[in-house]
C-alpha cells in the first residue's frame, strides 16, 4: 500500500492509480549518452584543430613551434577532460533524478479527489476535490512515443506554476499508459459533477415542499 493509500478519508474508494513505467529511465539514459558523445566530440574536435589555428602553423613550420603547440594543447585537452566529466556527472545525476521520480512519485483518483505526491526530501502533495479539479492534460514528446511514455499535467483553479504557457498545479512525468489515466479523472470528475447537481436539484425541492408546508 503506497502512500496514497493510507491518507485515504472515510467512504473513499480508488478509482484509477498512476503506472509510473521504468522505460523512462531507459529514454533519459538514451538522451544523456547522445548529449556526452557530441560533447566529447565537439571538444574532440577543438582540441584538435584549434592550436594550429591560433598558432597558424602549417606542416613546414610544425616543427619549430612543437614547444608552444604542445602547451596550448595539454590546456585543451585539460579543459576537454574536464567538460566531458562534468558532462557525464551532470548526465548521471539526471539519471538518477528520474530514477527517484519514478520510484516516488504516487497520483491516484479517487471518488471525491484526485490525490498524491512527489519527492523524497522535499515533498510537494496535490490534494484537489474532483469539483474544483479542471481537467489533466497528457502528453508524449518524442522519447516518449519511443519508449511508451508521457507525462501528466493537472490543471485546477488557482493553478500556479506554468508549464509551456499553461497553468497547471503539478507535473507526474514518466508515467505508463497516460491516456487512460486521464480517462478515469474524467470520468470521475463528471460523475462527482452530476452527484452534485442532483445534490442540488433535492435541496431545492426539499426547500419547495418545506415552503409549501409552511403555507
Amino acid at each position: 500500500m503506497g502512500y496514497a493509500e493510507k491518507n485515504l478519508g472515510q467512504g473513499e474508494e480508488v478509482l484509477a492509480r498512476v503506472q509510473h513505467t521504468w522505460t523512462g529511465l531507459i529514454g533519459s539514459v538514451f538522451s544523456n549518452v547522445i548529449v556526452v558523445v557530441c560533447v566529447s566530440l565537439f571538444f574532440y574536435a577543438v582540441t584538435t584543430w584549434i592550436p594550429p589555428l591560433l598558432l597558424g602553423l602549417t606542416d613546414a613550420s610544425l616543427g619549430d613551434s612543437m614547444g608552444e603547440l604542445q602547451k596550448m594543447y595539454d590546456i585543451c585537452m585539460i579543459v576537454r577532460n574536464v567538460s566531458i566529466a562534468i558532462t557525464i556527472l551532470t548526465a548521471c545525476i539526471r539519471v538518477i533524478c528520474v530514477g527517484i521520480s519514478i520510484h516516488c512519485n504516487e497520483l491516484i483518483v479517487t471518488n471525491k479527489r484526485l490525490f498524491g505526491r512527489t519527492g523524497i526530501i522535499s515533498r510537494n502533495i496535490i490534494d484537489i476535490v474532483l469539483l474544483k479539479l479542471d481537467t489533466i492534460n497528457s502528453k508524449n514528446g518524442i522519447l516518449g512515443a519511443i519508449f511508451h511514455y508521457g507525462t501528466l499535467e493537472v490543471v485546477s483553479a488557482g493553478s500556479q506554476k506554468v508549464v509551456g504557457g499553461r497553468s497547471v498545479n503539478m507535473t507526474f512525468p514518466y508515467v505508463k499508459n497516460t491516456e487512460e489515466f486521464r480517462r478515469a479523472v474524467l470520468a470521475a470528475i463528471d460523475t462527482a459533477r452530476e452527484a452534485e447537481r442532483q445534490a442540488q436539484a433535492e435541496a431545492q425541492v426539499a426547500a419547495l415542499r418545506q415552503a409549501q408546508e409552511i403555507h
